[in-house]
């Protein structure tokens, strides 16, 4: 089953027994608001996308999770950012509290961008803080609330949640990166550095990945944000990573077509995600 909410989200509930396992794709989303504006070529934007990183995890629901997708974009507002992760600079006005911009937000990959993962300026004019109050309102708060409800919902059921947070990275790190110019592994395991989750599902995910023939960094270049970071309590059961893809797997990222990776690679993320259910019931039984 399919649950719509018209431009913010899509949940496909678990098709086979539930398990206490939410997949979210959250930064793929591609229905621009009517109101998008940005002085740059689409092309430009839409390669801030994560693109078919829905497709590569839509067996979730298969192995009895939860997925959940949200449609809006990450350029119209970031659902992997603090609300206060602003660049001052972006506002038409004074925010009514104290900002508190990370350096990578200050180098444009913000709350709001500024710039471009290459550095152009992202916004054709400054936003008032009716406007940005407004995709808070309307896109931010109601997505996180759905995250929050299907974990807690999960949790009161099954005393144990596991959280997958599924992105994608290009093949060496943009010049706004960190990592500017250096290759990149298959896959990159972020968990806050250990905040997040207990280690036997970090060492879960990564060693299925890698015994499945993938090279995977843990933390580095992405450590997490807060899809994982704000609901995740691993003292109380509730472990959450974040997962970065590498581009280079399954996408032509120069047409933004999919190549003839992406059967491969969705196949041995399948395989991930029924080792993962697995594991999973297996621990909320013992749990109970």
């Amino acid at each position: 089953m399919i649950h719509a909410e018209p431009g913010l989200f899509l949940r496909y509930e678990p098709a086979a027994a539930a398990v206490p396992l939410i997949v979210d794709v959250s930064r793929s989303g591609r229905e621009y608001p009517k109101e998008y504006r940005t002085p740059l070529p689409f092309t430009t934007v839409h390669d801030n996308v994560s693109m078919y990183v829905e497709d590569l995890y839509a067996g979730a629901p298969q192995v009895g999770a939860t997925l959940l997708y949200c449609m809006f974009p990450n350029t119209w507002v970031d659902v992997n950012r603090d609300e206060l992760d602003m660049d001052p600079a972006v506002v038409d006005g004074e925010w009514p509290v104290a900002l508190k911009p990370t350096p990578r937000t200050l180098e444009g990959l913000g709350l709001i961008k500024s710039k471009s993962r290459y550095g152009e300026p992202f916004q054709e004019r400054r936003l008032a803080v009716a406007e940005i109050e407004e995709r808070l309102a309307k896109y931010y708060r109601p997505y996180h609330a759905e995250l929050k409800r299907i974990i807690d919902d999960l949790h009161a059921r099954f005393g144990v949640v596991r959280q997958i947070s599924c992105h994608c990275m290009s093949a060496v790190g943009a010049p706004t990166h960190p990592d500017a110019g250096k290759p990149r592994p298959d896959f990159c395991i972020g968990d806050l550095h250990g905040r997040t989750t207990s280690p036997e599902f970090r060492a879960l995910v990564v060693d299925t990945l890698k015994g499945l023939g993938y090279s995977v960094s843990v933390n580095e270049p992405y450590v997490g944000n807060v899809l994982i970071g704000r609901n995740s309590d691993p003292a109380h059961g509730i472990d959450s990573v974040q997962i970065e893809v590498n581009k280079k797997l399954f996408m032509d990222t120069k047409t933004f077509r999919a190549t003839a990776g992406l059967a491969k690679l969705k196949a041995d993320l399948d395989r991930l995600l029924a080792v993962v259910a697995a594991d999973t019931r297996q621990r909320a039984s013992a749990d109970y």
